[in-house]
This record gives structure tokens, sequence and C-alpha cells, in this order.
């Protein structure tokens, strides 16, 4: 989280999502949060995760017409800097139906749906040609065994870019899941880069990851 020598309302909602322990807490979180998230995210705290990762995701996909999968959309932030890069084909899932609301004003995704990522998906597989997750992987929100069903929507030759927490990339499995997805050829790893989520720190917190569907 950004530092801050008096802590404010936006910081506050950024801890009480580190510390949500299940999706009913997510939920009521974003519901309470959907309409200021934009504000407190970048007006208030500068982050620029979002950004980043899609600029990973752009060095990686060179084909703007390619269906991509903004998962864990929210508000839609990671969308509006993959439609400034000029990608033209973005759905959205999110758990929460109010970012939902949120990012469909921005009208940029052609699909915008909700989904546990701890459930199957109703997604067919092999449906998307790229996907990017900024702010998703952390703290208690969602463990690695997502990723099997983040693999198996994805088609052959799909970019996969992603951020870890640090506090969840160990704990919650990223690292030893990634590795056996490595290893079992399900994907190839292109990025792997220690990074900050926020423009006003210099706290690396963030995992940032590109993937190759093999």
């Amino acid at each position: 989280m950004a530092k801050s020598q008096t802590k404010s309302p936006a910081a506050d909602l950024v801890a009480r999502a580190y510390n949500v322990k299940d999706a009913r807490e997510q939920q009521a979180l974003y519901k309470d949060w959907a309409e200021t998230y934009d504000q407190t995210m970048i007006d208030g705290l500068q982050y620029s995760s979002p950004r980043k990762c899609a600029a990973l995701y752009a060095s990686y996909q060179s084909d703007k017409q390619a269906l991509v999968l903004d998962i864990g959309c929210g508000t839609g932030l990671a969308g509006a800097e993959l439609a400034k890069l000029g990608y033209k084909s973005i759905d959205g899932l999110d758990l929460s139906q109010d970012m939902l609301d949120v990012a469909a004003k921005r009208n940029l995704y052609g699909c915008l749906f909700t989904g546990d990522l701890l459930q199957p998906l109703e997604i067919s597989t092999g449906a998307y040609g790229g996907a990017i997750c900024t702010g998703t992987f952390t703290h208690a929100h969602v463990g690695a065994e997502c990723l099997d069903e983040v693999v198996r929507i994805l088609k052959p030759g799909a970019v996969l870019a992603f951020t870890v927490h640090r506090d969840a990339h160990e704990a919650l499995g990223f690292s030893e899941k990634l590795t056996a997805l490595v290893r079992d050829r399900c994907l190839e790893q292109a990025v792997h880069r220690r990074d900050t989520y926020y423009d006003n720190t210099d706290d690396l917190e963030g995992h940032y990851y590109v993937y190759l569907k093999v």
C-alpha cells in the first residue's frame, strides 16, 4: 500500500480490501466502494498497476482484435488501459455486480459477467486470445488453484498478463502452481519482475507476470 504519514479514507478502504476473509466480505466491501473506487485508487493513491500490466500484455499481444478477458475487472481500470492501447475486443469478469455496473459505464466491454474464480467458469475452453488480471491475486481474495480454470479458457498462443501481491505469492500457492504449469507445459513464462502498485511509493509489493499458453 502507498505510504502516508496520515492514514486517509482511501488507505482505510485498501486496508479493508487486504483483510477480507471470504467472498461474502469481498462483495460487501465492493458494494460500499464501487462508486468511489476510481477516485480512491487513481486520484487518492496513484494506483498504476493496471497501466503497467496492460503495457506488459501489449508487449506480447500484437493482435489488437484478439478477444481478451479482464479477470477481476472491477470498475474497468485495466480494460480502460487496454482500450487506450488499441485493443478492440474486451470482456470483463468480476465477483461483484456493483463493480461491473460501474465498469459498464465505460462503454468499452463487449460482455460483462459475474463469476467466482474458485468455481468452474461458464466459458468455453479456448475462448480467449488473451487475459489480464491485476489486483485480484492478493491476500485472501483467491488462491492459485484458480489458475487451472484461467488456463483452460485460453487458446494456444494466448497471452496472460497478471499481478500477484507478495503476501499471496507463496502463502496462496502462486509460486508453486506457476512452476507446475510451466513444468507440465501448460504455460511458458515470458516475464517475471517485481514492481510497485502505486506511483507514490517505492515498495515493490507486486510480482508482475506474462505467460504464453502452450
